[in-house]
């Protein structure tokens, strides 16, 4: 084992020192080399990134098949689960003789690996490590990957924030993750010397703590501020509130949350430096990022991407411990698509939107996305939740054309806003407005904009089916 996978496991002892044994030893580890740190995996995958964004395209089609084949491979001979069902369905990794033979094989889904988690992995080649996603929305989702993942993702995510002039332990405000806050000593920030992050605690940007909170910040003196959209356009909001100038930076890197097209013009004009949206999940399967509107450009080199009726489907690389194939990722592709040549592999994306579960349902049945919701409420003419006062938003759904809109902040009028949003949908949904002192975030500070109980995939399945009817009937009376 490495330095870094046998240190990770106590990180939470090291989380309990005192903040100045913490900045004495933490220093003294992070200055140590990434090389060193994590091994030869991030060696290997730093390199391999460069190789293979820099390589021709015959060079990349060569690789995706090859370590496509490999996932196969490892996955017929390895994993009970896929023995099974390749036997089921009739393949088998001979059959896959390019890439586009990867459709041959069988969809993989969460609810699947919930029921079959312990058919699904294996400790022959590497050791499994436990990670857990979905908590917001459900019984979290358990998968296993392998210790020396950690290495590759630290080399994939340096590659992608140094594309914004990042360079690893710059001076970085961070409001993601961990959250830190300790009211009875008016403390909400932490200082973690190991990557050099300042944390600034999410839960209380949008409290009456963060003029204190932004004079932390601004004495940090950072060139980058890191976190969920979120957080930062509450840290965007309470400076305007308390009349705070923006904190001069050099760039600002989102993640872990979708960033609506508003969200990114309101960050962009407030700091005016550039932004870098970092898409990746838990199973990492797939990793990309954009910079400012641009598209998102996947490294390919991470895993193979792929969109079936909108939904991005992955199958994963270099993991040895638990092979995602044909792997269903509920998040959605969005306009414009590139492929590699001959192929239905994706090499970027116009826009990724989320979960799949990030719609609300009419009373006719029809999907409205919350991308669209937030621009009609909070940037179009008749925006009604776009005040000052409105700190945060979240939809809840359970019933068909019904909705519970959830506000943070003070002084907000329901009832006018009840209506105005009940018009600008034209009672599509009936919108019961509520005010809260806080919504409730992830444990990690992550914001839930909205918790849909209804099948969205099989609404969504019914109204492609619905679309493909018309179509047919127009078709026809074209003829």
């Amino acid at each position: 084992m490495t330095f870094e996978e046998v240190l990770h496991q106590y990180r939470d002892v090291y989380y309990s020192f005192p903040q100045s044994l913490k900045t004495f030893l933490g220093s003294l580890y992070g200055n140590i080399p990434l090389s060193i740190r994590f091994g030869k995996h991030f060696s290997i995958h730093q390199k391999l990134i460069e190789q293979f964004e820099n390589g021709s395209s015959q060079f990349q089609l060569d690789f995706l098949y090859n370590k496509t084949l490999e996932t196969l491979l490892f996955s017929q001979e390895h994993i009970p689960y896929y023995t099974d069902l390749f036997s089921q369905y009739g393949v088998s990794p001979s059959m896959f003789k390019s890439l586009e033979d990867i459709k041959k094989f069988p969809l993989l889904d969460k609810p699947t690996i919930k029921t079959k988690i312990d058919i699904l992995h294996t400790d022959i080649a590497e050791t499994p490590v436990a990670y857990f996603s979905g908590g917001s929305l459900s019984t979290p989702t358990k998968y296993f990957l392998p210790a020396s993942s950690r290495a590759k993702e630290k080399a994939y995510n340096n590659y992608i924030f140094s594309k914004i002039g990042y360079t690893y332990r710059d001076r970085a405000l961070l409001s993601r993750g961990r959250e830190v806050f300790k009211p009875h000593k008016n403390t909400f920030w932490e200082h973690e010397p190991v990557d050099n992050y300042f944390f600034l605690c999410s839960n209380y940007i949008n409290s009456d703590v963060f003029p204190l909170i932004h004079k932390k910040a601004l004495g940090f003196k950072p060139k980058f501020f890191i976190g969920y959209p979120s957080a930062l356009l509450s840290f965007i909001k309470q400076s305007r509130r308390y009349s705070l100038s923006p904190i001069a930076l050099e760039g600002i890197i989102v993640a872990s949350e979708t960033l609506y097209p508003d969200e990114l013009r309101t960050i962009q004009d407030f700091f005016n430096v550039d932004v870098l949206t970092h898409y990746g999940h838990t199973e990492r399967n797939a990793i990309a990022y954009r910079i400012n509107d641009k598209h998102y450009h996947f490294l390919s080199s991470y895993g193979l991407v792929r969109i079936i009726d909108e939904e991005m489907v992955t199958t994963s690389f270099d993991n040895f411990v638990m092979p995602f194939i044909n792997y269903k990722t509920a998040d959605r592709a969005i306009g414009k698509t590139s492929y590699y040549q001959h192929s239905d592999i994706v090499r970027s994306i116009e826009h990724i939107e989320g979960r799949t579960q990030d719609f609300l349902v009419t009373k006719d049945h029809r999907l409205l996305s919350i991308t669209s919701i937030t621009s009609a409420t909070t940037t179009s003419n008749r925006a009604c939740l776009a005040a000052e006062n409105i700190h945060a938003i979240q939809y809840i759904q359970s019933d068909i054309g019904k909705a519970t809109v959830l506000l943070e902040g003070d002084n907000i009028n329901t009832e006018k806003i009840a209506q105005e949003m009940n018009a600008l949908f034209k009672g599509a949904i009936d919108f019961d407005i509520q005010t809260v002192k806080r919504i409730d975030k992830t444990s990690r500070g992550k914001r839930i904009v909205c918790k849909q109980t209804l099948d969205i995939d099989s609404l969504h399945a019914q109204e492609r089916h619905s679309q493909n009817i018309r179509q047919s009937v127009e078709d026809l009376k074209i003829s």
